[in-house]
């Protein structure tokens, strides 16, 4: 079956043959004389030139079930085809093949997809009362003052856990392994960027942030600045207010389970904020695997931009054996 004729062309040639003829139309568009004609009939008895439905409508065992499935999946959402053909099966008595359920979804946009998952802490009354009165708090914030504070971290056990290699042979590969270590990240977003960035070898702390607040994030604020954390145990140690208040700033904690609403976490679209770092992380040149029989690669050679430290550069950096109450910051 041949494709229609766009609605462009279509209003095109109806509306030069309203003030010329159907013929002087047609040929000014290059289309026939009797699609010019049809088209102006059809303008005329129905008001429109859209095409019409072609072929004849697709039919389906399961039409007469579909609000049973649209139950199900409003019910339990990840619920799986077969699960669904079990019950298809049981409560009414009809067996479908599993490409048969999954077209019948595929057609009405029920698609199989990644969660965006939340916290299902959020929907407790008080968390959810908190996050209600947070959304009507921001419109008193000025988003040039925000500063948005978060971690991450990266360990060298973010290694790919597959590979190709031949039919009935074993893939082998190098991954770090007996010693790993973890490497941290702390930083505030604003409006222009990122702001006081930090790299710690090894997990954060209640006393390694407040070395990092105070040596690190203060220096960068300016008076009126509004700074923006997550509400967890290790930001809330005693002298952290202080210190962020005594250079002028506010210090807000968002509501609880909700790192949502802190966009440097890149929440939930990994292109952003955090997302890329654990992503470049894992495809990182020396976590991918290799075949036994494969050559050694040679790194000792400066790896290219694919497998850069996830962290800027100009981060200063501090050992966990060094003592926090006096870090000595130094260029990677």
């Amino acid at each position: 079956m041949g494709r229609a004729y766009s609605q462009d062309l279509r209003e095109r040639v109806v509306a030069a043959a309203a003030t010329t003829s159907r013929r002087q139309a047609a040929a000014r568009f290059g289309v026939g004389i009797a699609t010019s004609i049809r088209w102006m009939a059809a303008l005329t008895t129905t008001g429109t030139v859209a095409v019409r439905p072609q072929g004849r409508a697709r039919r389906s065992k399961l039409d007469p079930h579909e609000a049973f499935l649209r139950g199900l999946i409003d019910t339990k959402v990840d619920i799986t085809l077969e699960e669904m053909r079990a019950r298809l099966r049981d409560e009414h008595d009809l067996t479908v093949g599993l490409g048969t359920l999954w077209s019948f979804l595929d057609a009405r946009d029920l698609t199989y997809k990644k969660k965006t998952a939340h916290a299902a802490e959020q929907e407790r009354p008080d968390v959810k009362a908190a996050r209600e009165a947070w959304f009507e708090g921001q419109l008193d914030l000025d988003p040039a003052r925000l500063v948005f504070l978060d971690e991450t971290w990266t360990s060298t056990n973010m290694a790919r856990t597959r590979g190709r290699s031949p039919r009935g042979e074993r893939l082998r590969s190098p991954v770090p392994h007996g010693h790993w270590k973890t490497t941290t990240l702390v930083a505030g977003l604003r409006l222009s960027g990122i702001a006081a960035p930090f790299v710690l070898d090894g997990p954060i702390n209640r006393d390694t942030f407040q070395a990092y607040v105070d040596q690190v994030l203060v220096p960068e604020l300016t008076p009126g600045d509004i700074v923006v954390m997550d509400n967890l145990g290790s930001h809330k140690g005693p002298e952290v207010r202080a210190a962020i208040e005594a250079a002028g700033a506010r210090l807000l904690f968002l509501p609880p389970d909700s790192p949502d609403f802190n966009p440097i976490g890149g929440y939930p679209d990994r292109r952003v904020g955090w997302g890329p770092l654990r992503w470049r992380s894992r495809s990182s040149k020396h976590c991918s695997a290799r075949r036994p029989n494969a050559p050694p690669r040679d790194y000792g050679r400066p790896s290219d931009a694919s497998s850069t430290p996830s962290h800027p550069t100009s981060a200063p950096t501090s050992s966990p054996h060094q003592d926090t109450n006096q870090i000595k910051p130094k260029t990677l």
